[in-house]
Protein backbone atom coordinates (compact mmCIF):
# COMPACT_ATOMS: atom_id res chain seq x y z
CA UNK A 1 0.00 0.00 0.00
CA UNK A 2 1.67 3.54 -1.13
CA UNK A 3 0.85 6.01 1.68
CA UNK A 4 0.82 9.16 -0.67
CA UNK A 5 -1.79 11.99 -1.28
CA UNK A 6 -3.10 12.34 -4.32
CA UNK A 7 -5.88 14.67 -5.39
CA UNK A 8 -8.14 13.50 -8.03
CA UNK A 9 -11.13 14.85 -10.66
CA UNK A 10 -12.81 12.88 -13.31
CA UNK A 11 -15.56 14.10 -15.41
CA UNK A 12 -17.07 10.63 -16.97
CA UNK A 13 -18.18 8.33 -14.44
CA UNK A 14 -20.83 5.26 -13.95
CA UNK A 15 -22.91 5.44 -10.84
CA UNK A 16 -22.07 3.02 -8.36
CA UNK A 17 -25.48 2.63 -7.52
CA UNK A 18 -27.89 2.74 -10.56
CA UNK A 19 -25.00 1.89 -12.89
CA UNK A 20 -25.79 4.76 -15.29
CA UNK A 21 -22.84 6.70 -17.14
CA UNK A 22 -22.86 10.37 -16.30
CA UNK A 23 -21.15 13.52 -16.31
CA UNK A 24 -20.56 16.62 -14.55
CA UNK A 25 -19.29 19.90 -14.86
CA UNK A 26 -16.21 20.23 -13.02
CA UNK A 27 -18.31 22.36 -10.37
CA UNK A 28 -20.64 18.92 -9.57
CA UNK A 29 -17.43 16.47 -10.26
CA UNK A 30 -16.98 14.38 -7.04
CA UNK A 31 -14.71 12.46 -8.61
CA UNK A 32 -14.51 8.65 -8.59
CA UNK A 33 -12.60 7.73 -5.77
CA UNK A 34 -14.72 6.42 -2.89
CA UNK A 35 -17.52 4.90 -4.81
CA UNK A 36 -16.62 5.23 -8.41
CA UNK A 37 -19.18 7.89 -8.47
CA UNK A 38 -22.78 9.02 -7.48
CA UNK A 39 -24.95 10.35 -9.76
CA UNK A 40 -27.34 13.61 -9.46
CA UNK A 41 -30.29 10.96 -9.40
CA UNK A 42 -29.26 8.87 -6.67
CA UNK A 43 -27.23 11.87 -4.55
CA UNK A 44 -30.39 13.27 -3.90
CA UNK A 45 -31.31 10.15 -2.63
CA UNK A 46 -28.99 9.89 -0.28
CA UNK A 47 -29.69 13.79 1.94
CA UNK A 48 -29.85 14.03 5.39
CA UNK A 49 -33.68 14.55 4.53
CA UNK A 50 -33.78 10.95 3.61
CA UNK A 51 -34.23 7.55 5.61
CA UNK A 52 -30.79 6.58 7.06
CA UNK A 53 -31.36 2.74 6.67
CA UNK A 54 -31.34 3.88 2.75
CA UNK A 55 -28.16 5.10 3.18
CA UNK A 56 -26.68 2.78 5.34
CA UNK A 57 -28.07 -0.12 2.78
CA UNK A 58 -26.24 1.78 -0.08
CA UNK A 59 -22.28 1.90 1.92
CA UNK A 60 -22.94 -1.61 3.01
CA UNK A 61 -22.71 -2.03 -0.77
CA UNK A 62 -19.31 -0.70 -0.96
CA UNK A 63 -16.25 -3.35 -0.26
CA UNK A 64 -14.29 -0.87 2.40
CA UNK A 65 -15.08 0.51 5.91
CA UNK A 66 -16.45 3.76 5.05
CA UNK A 67 -17.54 6.75 7.09
CA UNK A 68 -20.15 8.72 6.92
CA UNK A 69 -20.01 12.59 7.97
CA UNK A 70 -22.00 15.50 8.52
CA UNK A 71 -20.52 18.94 7.96
CA UNK A 72 -21.73 20.40 10.96
CA UNK A 73 -20.71 19.50 13.54
CA UNK A 74 -18.42 17.24 11.87
CA UNK A 75 -19.27 13.90 13.24
CA UNK A 76 -20.05 11.02 11.76
CA UNK A 77 -23.54 10.42 10.56
CA UNK A 78 -23.64 7.02 10.23
CA UNK A 79 -21.20 4.07 8.84
CA UNK A 80 -21.02 0.59 7.32
CA UNK A 81 -20.67 -2.68 8.32
CA UNK A 82 -16.75 -2.69 7.40
CA UNK A 83 -16.23 0.35 9.37
CA UNK A 84 -17.95 -1.31 12.46
CA UNK A 85 -15.79 -4.53 11.81
CA UNK A 86 -12.23 -2.46 11.59
CA UNK A 87 -12.89 -0.58 14.54
CA UNK A 88 -14.72 -3.11 16.67
CA UNK A 89 -17.54 -0.81 17.80
CA UNK A 90 -21.33 -0.84 17.56
CA UNK A 91 -22.86 1.86 15.51
CA UNK A 92 -23.78 3.48 18.93
CA UNK A 93 -20.42 4.46 19.40
CA UNK A 94 -19.40 5.99 16.17
CA UNK A 95 -22.58 8.25 15.23
CA UNK A 96 -22.31 11.60 16.30
CA UNK A 97 -18.75 11.22 17.14
CA UNK A 98 -16.23 12.82 15.60
CA UNK A 99 -13.58 10.96 13.39
CA UNK A 100 -10.80 11.05 15.76
CA UNK A 101 -12.83 9.93 18.38
CA UNK A 102 -14.06 6.87 16.42
CA UNK A 103 -10.26 6.20 15.79
CA UNK A 104 -9.42 6.76 19.58
CA UNK A 105 -7.10 9.67 18.20
CA UNK A 106 -5.06 10.46 21.39
CA UNK A 107 -6.07 14.21 20.30
CA UNK A 108 -9.49 13.35 20.73
CA UNK A 109 -8.88 12.60 24.84
CA UNK A 110 -7.97 16.34 25.10
CA UNK A 111 -9.73 19.32 26.63
CA UNK A 112 -10.72 20.64 23.58
CA UNK A 113 -11.46 17.22 21.59
CA UNK A 114 -10.66 15.74 18.16
CA UNK A 115 -10.20 18.93 15.20
CA UNK A 116 -10.38 21.66 17.95
CA UNK A 117 -6.98 20.62 19.89
CA UNK A 118 -3.74 22.51 18.52
CA UNK A 119 -2.51 19.59 17.49
CA UNK A 120 -5.27 18.63 14.69
CA UNK A 121 -4.08 22.06 13.12
CA UNK A 122 -1.81 19.99 10.70
CA UNK A 123 -3.86 16.66 10.71
CA UNK A 124 -4.19 15.52 6.95
CA UNK A 125 -7.13 13.64 7.54
CA UNK A 126 -8.91 16.37 9.13
CA UNK A 127 -7.75 18.80 6.04
CA UNK A 128 -8.52 16.46 3.52
CA UNK A 129 -12.64 15.84 5.04
CA UNK A 130 -12.52 19.74 5.61
CA UNK A 131 -11.76 20.68 1.92
CA UNK A 132 -14.63 18.33 0.31
CA UNK A 133 -17.02 19.71 2.42
CA UNK A 134 -15.53 23.45 1.52
CA UNK A 135 -15.00 22.71 -1.95
CA UNK A 136 -16.40 19.74 -3.31
CA UNK A 137 -13.19 17.91 -4.46
CA UNK A 138 -12.48 14.40 -3.54
CA UNK A 139 -9.17 13.30 -2.24
CA UNK A 140 -7.53 10.05 -2.74
CA UNK A 141 -5.03 8.63 -0.66
CA UNK A 142 -4.54 11.22 2.09
CA UNK A 143 -1.87 9.73 4.58
CA UNK A 144 -0.94 10.16 7.98
CA UNK A 145 -0.24 8.62 11.08
CA UNK A 146 -2.25 8.85 14.46
CA UNK A 147 -0.94 7.94 18.41
CA UNK A 148 -4.06 6.00 19.02
CA UNK A 149 -5.45 5.23 22.73
CA UNK A 150 -6.43 1.88 23.34
CA UNK A 151 -6.02 0.09 26.73
CA UNK A 152 -4.41 2.88 28.29
CA UNK A 153 -1.72 2.38 25.66
CA UNK A 154 -0.42 4.60 22.63
CA UNK A 155 0.33 3.06 19.50
CA UNK A 156 0.92 4.68 16.33
CA UNK A 157 -1.05 3.55 13.73
CA UNK A 158 -0.73 4.24 9.45
CA UNK A 159 -3.82 5.71 7.77
CA UNK A 160 -4.57 6.17 4.67
CA UNK A 161 -8.23 7.56 3.23
CA UNK A 162 -10.72 9.31 0.67
CA UNK A 163 -13.07 11.35 0.51
CA UNK A 164 -16.02 12.45 -1.59
CA UNK A 165 -18.81 14.23 -0.98
CA UNK A 166 -22.13 13.25 -1.87
CA UNK A 167 -25.37 15.88 -1.09
CA UNK A 168 -24.96 17.58 1.82
CA UNK A 169 -22.90 14.81 2.88
CA UNK A 170 -19.02 13.35 2.64
CA UNK A 171 -18.25 9.79 2.41
CA UNK A 172 -14.65 8.77 3.92
CA UNK A 173 -13.46 5.35 3.05
CA UNK A 174 -10.75 3.85 5.03
CA UNK A 175 -7.85 2.36 2.39
CA UNK A 176 -5.28 1.53 5.18
CA UNK A 177 -5.32 1.79 8.69
CA UNK A 178 -2.93 -0.34 10.39
CA UNK A 179 -0.33 -0.41 13.83
CA UNK A 180 2.73 0.85 13.61
CA UNK A 181 5.31 -1.23 15.40
CA UNK A 182 5.91 1.44 18.23
CA UNK A 183 3.98 0.87 20.93
CA UNK A 184 4.25 3.70 24.28
CA UNK A 185 3.15 2.61 27.43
Amino acid sequence: MTFDETHTRDMRQRCSWCETEFSMTPEQSSGFIVTGGICISCTENFSLSNDTLTLREFIDTIDAPILVMQPEPRQVYTANKKALELFGKELSQMEGYRGGQVFDCLQSFTKLGCGKDINCEECKIKAAIVGTFNSGDSFKGVASSLEVKKNDKTSTYLLQISTEKTGDLALVRIDGYRQSENVHP
